[in-house]
């Protein structure tokens, strides 16, 4: 048999498993993802619609010719909501401020959280910003898909070679010799097959949806209702279409009044070594005249406040950012489900701009290993450059999970973990500290080695102002996020987003500028305030003075 001939044999045979492995590996699939609020898998049909499963309560059936091709369709199994209840702490410091408290911290509620509310913001959000929900559920289902393929192309390949072994080259030779010999009729054979297939799923496509008046007029127009659900779904859907529309509204205005008084804010430049900084965004990142400063955006404790994540896009795009830092508890849990708050976050980013974060005590190892499935640097016990300058920090050793209250995630208490971090950043050679508790960063800045800090999690600013022998800064909460009261939506206290410039030259930073957003929609943009210089080891405070 010439190798032409053997060459044939062999493409049609591979040709043929993976056209007819291919279907099997789509429509078996399945992703175990979120839905809103809900743990949820995911598979794909031929039904050209999505439907969403409620179990007993009935299904969501939406028609997805328009944004799922090829007649194919999306089945979701919806789940159990991930563990939440009551979160029992508060973060406002006590009488002591910088002691750390191994209980944790409860910044968004207390007893008086609504599990439900947060329920109907969960389902809200993918009105709001369905874009990170569609991004998590194409990913997932591909990458089950390809496994699945190479899978079955592997097993069966290797297969039809172990069976070329006990056959033997004379035997092998005769079978590629007539396959070889009918290339056409064993192609022909394949595309039968697998139109055989295609036409059998096809001929099993459901009847037409009877779409639900009750969805007229809104994104889910067309949808049917069936079970148990059609009976409450009118006033739950009314409840969040409603919160949805008011949370967008709200953030509406809120952009609409940051933009008009940007070009209005103060833009009074200070002084480095070489004279005066440039008021940051003027010029944007390609002028000159920034080279030798690096511009960060900086937000803490947003609590999957999607509508204050516009926000923070926006005024990182229209400051020229160089990188946006975030100080922890992007989320409200750390749950899968909220993987979802930092998909929004990083999706209202500029589309290239570096991001780095920490996390919070309402943050998990889940989140910050999502993170970094999405690119961002996240520092656990380590130091990163992010626009030049190198930072340092470590994961907050808590977790606080709502109604099974804080739980440690290291082996050592909070204390323990602080006294660690201080000797770790005398090892570390870096600018500047993040780190989401202040308490847990105090006792590095009394040891001298480290110069700068930015925290969060008090939910209050500070500074910034010297402590110890050097400087810390604390950000209020991004996300509004009032004790014992629901994060998302409207805001029900004020949100902080700082703008800080750091020197590239001495790495130190220079200064910073608030932007603050107000429950009734007002902007304020704060005078730029400068960083104090650290102090020398000697000429620190005693300790009864920095607060213990």
């Amino acid at each position: 048999m010439s190798p032409r001939r053997r060459t044939i044999g062999l493409l049609i045979a591979l040709a043929a498993v993976a056209l007819l492995t291919l279907p099997w590996a789509v429509f078996t699939s399945r992703a175990d993802l979120t839905f809103g609020p809900h743990e949820a898998q995911y598979r794909i049909t031929a039904d050209s619609r999505l439907t969403v499963d409620f179990g007993p309560l009935g299904t969501l059936l939406v028609p997805a010719e328009d944004y799922i091709p090829l007649g194919l369709g999306l089945h979701v199994d919806i789940g159990e909501i991930p563990v939440s209840g009551e979160d029992r702490d508060d973060d406002r410091p006590a009488a002591d401020p910088d002691r750390v408290d191994d209980g944790g911290s409860g910044e968004t509620g207390g007893g008086a959280v609504d599990a439900l509310g947060g329920d109907v913001a969960s389902y809200a959000a993918l009105f709001s910003a369905p874009q990170a929900q569609v991004d998590q559920v194409v990913a997932g289902l591909l990458q089950e898909i390809l496994i699945r393929w190479a899978l079955a192309v592997c097993l069966i390949t290797g297969g039809l070679v172990g069976l070329a072994a006990v056959l033997g080259p004379q035997r092998l030779e005769t079978v590629v010799r007539a396959v070889a010999g009918k290339e056409l009729i064993g192609i022909t054979v394949v595309v039968a097959l697998v139109l055989a297939g295609l036409g059998t799923v096809v001929a099993q496509r459901p009847k037409p949806i009877a779409p639900d008046p009750a969805f007229d007029g809104t994104p889910l127009a067309g949808a049917q209702v069936t079970g148990r659900l059609g009976g409450i779904i009118d006033t739950a859907f009314a409840a969040v279409k409603d919160f949805a529309d008011d949370n967008d509204a709200f953030y509406d205005r809120v952009l609409t009044t940051l933009r008009s008084q940007w070009n209005q804010r103060p833009i009074t430049g200070n002084w480095n070594d070489r004279g005066m900084v440039p008021p940051a965004g003027i010029g944007g990142q390609d002028d000159d005249s920034n080279d030798g400063v690096s511009t960060f955006v900086f937000g803490s404790d947003i609590h999957c406040n999607i509508g204050m994540a516009r926000v923070v896009g926006a005024v990182a795009e229209m400051s020229g950012a160089d990188a946006y830092i975030d100080g922890g508890d992007i989320t409200m849990t750390g749950t899968s489900a909220e993987n979802y708050c930092l998909d929004v976050l990083d999706d209202e980013l500029p589309e290239k701009l570096p991001r780095m974060m920490v996390k919070g005590n309402h943050d998990s190892m889940e989140t910050t290993g999502h993170a970094k499935t999405r690119g961002w640097k996240v520092l656990e016990d380590s130091s990163e450059e992010m626009a030049g300058v190198t930072f340092f920090g470590a994961a907050d050793p808590r977790r606080t999970v709502f109604g099974s209250g804080p739980q440690l995630e290291t082996d050592l208490t909070a204390d323990q973990y602080a006294k660690r971090l201080a000797e770790e950043a005398c090892d570390a050679d870096f600018d500047i500290m993040l780190i989401h508790d202040a308490a847990v960063g105090a006792p590095s800045l009394r040891t001298g080695c480290v110069d700068y800090a930015l925290s969060g999690h008090w939910h209050r600013r500070i500074g910034p102002e010297t402590f110890g022998s050097g400087v810390r800064y604390l950000s209020s909460t991004t996300g509004g996020a009032l004790a014992n009261a629901l994060t998302p939506g409207p805001l029900k206290m004020n949100a902080e987003l700082s703008i800080i410039r750091v020197d590239n030259a001495t790495k130190r930073p220079i200064d910073v500028q608030i932007i603050t957003v107000t429950p009734d929609q007002k902007i304020i943009i704060d005078p730029w305030a400068r960083f104090p210089a650290p102090l020398p080891l000697a000429a620190q405070p005693p300790e009864d003075e920095a607060g213990e």
